[in-house]
């Protein structure tokens, strides 16, 4: 018989997570420390709002759920979802999301997202039974650059988030919630402002057809030799390339529903 609870504690989620992600495409490999600093603090992912699937004592799905208020409306996504792979086409992440759909309604939630990597065809179809629709998709990028030209002007935090509230291009990973946890520094590269944390480029905003540009011009200014960027763009995905920059095979689409 199999039950739902939510609010897990971290050593059962992080097991369960272990133990469903064991055959991911992307291996995990993550200690209980590092899922609980990456999964759960900075990913924006909250125990409070997530479920688990018990056989029993034992638990054998997991789905993971934060929220946030984006552009006024309340979104939980989901940011993981694993099931026991002995479990599996038994309807327990159906159930799991049945579980999390009543209660996001309950608790005045306005829309559901998520990311699935291109390429997983069984959880997009899975997705896209609970009626889950793709709404965009997200490129991955990095480059080497070797020149070291003097560091950009740095602009405060608060100017920088002026002009985010209004730049049209949003990824739930590298939002203004990540970049308060992280050690972000904010630039000024012409019409463009850009967040910066280690070797991530967070977030650019400016013209659109500027953004690839802009992006170079900063990787060139900053210490370190390879950075990384994301992008919803698909013009920009292209500008990237030709600037110099290498795109990831992996790509992931955004699905979301409304409620």
């Amino acid at each position: 018989m199999i039950h739902i609870r939510r609010a897990p504690d971290v050593k059962m989620a992080y097991q369960t997570m272990q133990d469903g992600f064991q055959d991911y495409l992307i291996p995990l490999h993550l200690s209980e420390a590092e899922f609980q600093e990456r999964i759960l603090e900075r990913d924006g992912n909250q125990l409070e709002h997530s479920f688990v699937a018990y056989h029993g004592d034992k638990p054998v799905g997991l789905w993971l759920n934060g929220w946030k208020e984006i552009d006024g409306q309340r979104v939980m996504r989901c940011g993981g979802l694993g099931i026991s792979p002995q479990y599996r086409r038994m309807g327990i992440a159906k159930a799991l999301y049945q579980a999390q759909l009543s209660y996001a309604k309950e608790i005045g939630m306005d829309l559901l997202m998520l990311e699935v990597i291109q390429g997983n065809d069984p959880a997009i179809r899975l997705y896209e039974s609970l009626d889950y629709k793709i709404s965009g998709e997200i490129g991955y990028f990095h480059i080497t650059e070797n020149r070291q030209e003097p560091t950009p002007p740095v602009i405060e935090e608060a100017e920088f988030l002026k002009q985010y509230d209004v730049q049209g291009e949003y990824i739930w990973q590298q939002d203004p919630h990540v970049m308060q946890r992280l050690q972000t520094n904010y630039y000024q590269i012409e019409e463009s402002v850009v967040a910066v944390a280690e070797s991530a480029l967070l977030s650019i905003v400016g013209p659109a057809e500027q953004k690839a540009k802009h992006a170079t011009e900063v990787v060139r200014h900053l210490p370190g030799t390879t950075y990384h960027y994301q992008s919803t763009n698909r013009v920009v995905w292209e500008a990237l390339c030709s600037e110099g920059w290498t795109q990831r095979e992996l790509k992931q689409y955004i699905m979301r529903q409304n409620l």
